[in-house]
Formats: structure tokens, C-alpha cells, sequence
């Protein structure tokens, strides 16, 4: 029903009403002495009613148009924002960072399933909390569970063309066996098709049930559709941002961050973390990627913190870029396990008051959520 046919049926309820309870009125004046009326007040009664429900439809249609351009200046945002851009897995960043960002998202994730010989599939995953965080990787599992991922995939692939708004997962039988976080309760997700299959998903969270309307989901399939056929322009080209000679300039009040995670394959097929040895060359590696005082640090024994100072979030996205290019360059190099290491790396920016402290227990739990033990700020140098 739209806002005129619901403006309608209001004005319509409010004059049956007022006649039904006319009648009653003048049925009640029959049998007992009427006092002197107002002749004005029923009329005024009934015009505040009627003025009452314009006013409440009014009020409907300026929170539905403020939604609606919320989302068109975000989507416009991110097609200024990506038209530049070579990089299919910086390209997801920022269609992740748009829907964290200007579609009220707790939980976002652009998931592409079809790798090939020379890429693996790639996932990119991100949370808002005091400030958003973005995390890349290929591992199977979505915020730290594969049957979460499991269940999302069987259901799009049961419905490739239908996208899905669950007002309650905890509602929803399929993810009876699914231990969620509590940033999910309401979910959305849509197929990414092309030639008619399912290539991928997009999916966001809240934690509050029934949050997710229509127009979340008309800007979804729109941007669902652009991720589609982006993939198909870019090829999921990686190109190294920080060599290409456009250093940016600092800001003294801005700190980036970006956290490595590496696994590697054991002796029974498991993926578990490497040897130090192994990840202290990769940070010598990566260490020449790394411009101005930024370093590479220890965190813990099994990740590498990155530190940035001064590198903004519009400049975040190449210098990961260049990260992931000089581990796929050192791996390219090694003979197996180390050849098939893997890495996930999750970034985030620090900007004037916010609390590092916070940003890196955010990280370090979306980074590990199979475990609540927390990794002290190791700052070995090894």
C-alpha cells in the first residue's frame, strides 16, 4: 500500500467512525432530555483528526525520502569513490566500507566463491563499532564460522535468484547449529550472479531484529549487481599501490593499523600457524613496502602488526594492497608448504581521540573469533 491509498484509508476510518458514533449520539438524544450542543466541536474534533493523520503521513514520507537520499549519496559516494580503481579486493573494501557506513550495517561481507589456479577466493569481512574495521582473507567461515558460511551458500544456492531478509535468525531453522556473535540478529544477503550462476554473496547484519526494510534491499541488488559486473571489467587485478610513486602526504593526527594472521598447511592437511622463522622473513619482505615511520611489529606469536602513522583511510586501501602483493611475490618464490601459506589482514584507522587499545581488541577478535584470549602488544624485534 502506498502513502496516498495509507492517507486514504485513514481519512476514510476517521469518518466512518465519526458517523457511527453520531449515530449513537443521536439515538441516545431520543430517549433522554439533550443538553445545548457546541455545533462547532464535533467539526473541530473531526478536522483535528483528519489534520492530525496528514501530519503523521507527512512525517512518514520525509523519514522515507531521508532514508532514500542517505543511500543515494552513499552509493554515489562509492561510485566516485571505486571508478579509479584497478583492484577488485580494494574495490570490496570499499563496497564493505559504503554498506558499514551509509546503510546502517553492524556487519558486512563480500564474499566471491570462484577461484581459479591463480587466486584463491576472496572474502572480505568488516564490523562497525567506535570505527569500522576491515578484514581480507580466503580462509572457508564467515566472522569465524563455516557453517555459518555453509548455511548462507546452501540457501543462496536453493534460491539463486532470491535474496533474503531475516528479520530473526534466531528464528530461522537452517541456523539452529550456528553459534552467532551478538552483532547478528537481523540478516540480509544476496547472490552475486553472472551467466546466471552465483559467483558470490553480499551480506550485512545487525543486532537488532527486523531492521532491514525494502529500500535496504533495493540498494543492495543495485550494488550486488555493480560488484558483478566489476569483477568481470577488473579481473581481480592486484596492482602495488605503494610502488606506483604516489606517496601521500601525512597527517599528523592519523594512525593506521593493519594486523597479518598466516597459516600453513601441516603434515595431515590442517592449517595451522607457521614457524616464527617463516613469518620473520615475510616481515623483512614486507618491510620494504613500508614508507615513512611505519614498522612492522610482533604481535603475539602468531601476527604481525603493522603501524602507520600518518597514512589516512583514503590511502589505507593501496598501502594494503602493496602488503598483500609482497607476500604473494615471497610466496610465489618458496617451495612447498611454504608456497600455499596463506594470509588474512585486517586494517583500520585511528584518527584524533580514538582508542587504539580498543581498535586492536577489535581486530584481534575479528582476526581470532575462535578464541577470547587476548594477545598482548608483543613488540619483539625479531
Amino acid at each position: 500500500m502506498d502513502i496516498e491509498d495509507r492517507i486514504r484509508s485513514r481519512i476514510e476510518a476517521i469518518l466512518v467512525n465519526d458517523a457511527r458514533n453520531q449515530a449513537e449520539m443521536t439515538k441516545m438524544a431520543e430517549d433522554d432530555e439533550p443538553l445545548e450542543p457546541d455545533p462547532f466541536s464535533e467539526d473541530r474534533n473531526l478536522y483535528q483528526r483528519m489534520i492530525n493523520s496528514y501530519r503523521s503521513a507527512v512525517k512518514e514520507v520525509n523519514s522515507l525520502l531521508e532514508e532514500n537520499v542517505g543511500f543515494l549519496s552513499g552509493f554515489y559516494q562509492l561510485i566516485e569513490t571505486v571508478k579509479d580503481k584497478t583492484d577488485f579486493e580494494e574495490i570490496c573494501a570499499q563496497i564493505v566500507d559504503c554498506v558499514l557506513r551509509d546503510l546502517g550495517a553492524e556487519y558486512c561481507s563480500v564474499v566471491f566463491l570462484d577461484g581459479t589456479a591463480d587466486s584463491e577466493p576472496v572474502r572480505m569481512e568488516g564490523i562497525r563499532e567506535e570505527r569500522r574495521f576491515l578484514r581480507i582473507h580466503s580462509k572457508s567461515e564467515l566472522l569465524g564460522s563455516e557453517e555459518f558460511e555453509r548455511v548462507l551458500i546452501g540457501m543462496a544456492g536453493e534460491a539463486p535468484a532470491e535474496s533474503m531478509n531475516l528479520g530473526d535468525v534466531y528464528r530461522e531453522p537452517n541456523f539452529a547449529k550456528v553459534d552467532f556473535p551478538s552483532l547478528v540478529r537481523s540478516l540480509v544477503c544476496l547472490p552475486i550472479t553472472s551467466t546466471q550462476r552465483v559467483i558470490g554473496l553480499l551480506i550485512m547484519t545487525h543486532s537488532q531484529p527486523h531492521y532491514f526494510n525494502d529500500n535496504h534491499l533495493r540498494v543492495l541488488k543495485i550494488i550486488a549487481s555493480f560488484a558483478a559486473h566489476l569483477k568481470l571489467l577488473t579481473g581481480r587485478r592486484i596492482r602495488d599501490a605503494v610502488e606506483t610513486g604516489d606517496r601521500p602526504e601525512s597527517a599528523a593526527d592519523v594512525l593506521s593499523i593493519a594486523l597479518l594472521d598466516f597459516q600453513i598447511k601441516d603434515a595431515y592437511g590442517r592449517w595451522v600457524a607457521p614457524h616464527r622463522e617463516a613469518i620473520c622473513r615475510i616481515r623483512g619482505r614486507m618491510a620494504s613496502k613500508i614508507s615513512g615511520k611505519g614498522s612492522i611489529l610482533f604481535r603475539g606469536d602468531r601476527d604481525l602488526l603493522v603501524v602507520l602513522p600518518g597514512v589516512t583511510p583514503e590511502h589505507l586501501h593501496g598501502v594494503v594492497c602493496g602488503l598483500r602483493r609482497a607476500f604473494h611475490d615471497w610466496g610465489s618464490n618458496q617451495n612447498e608448504p611454504l608456497k600455499s601459506m596463506r594470509m588474512s589482514l585486517g586494517y583500520a584507522s585511528c584518527e584524533g581521540e580514538d582508542d587504539l587499545d580498543r581498535i586492536l581488541e577489535v581486530a584481534t577478535h575479528l582476526m581470532h573469533p575462535e578464541t577470547d584470549e587476548e594477545q598482548g602488544p608483543d613488540a619483539d624485534e625479531a
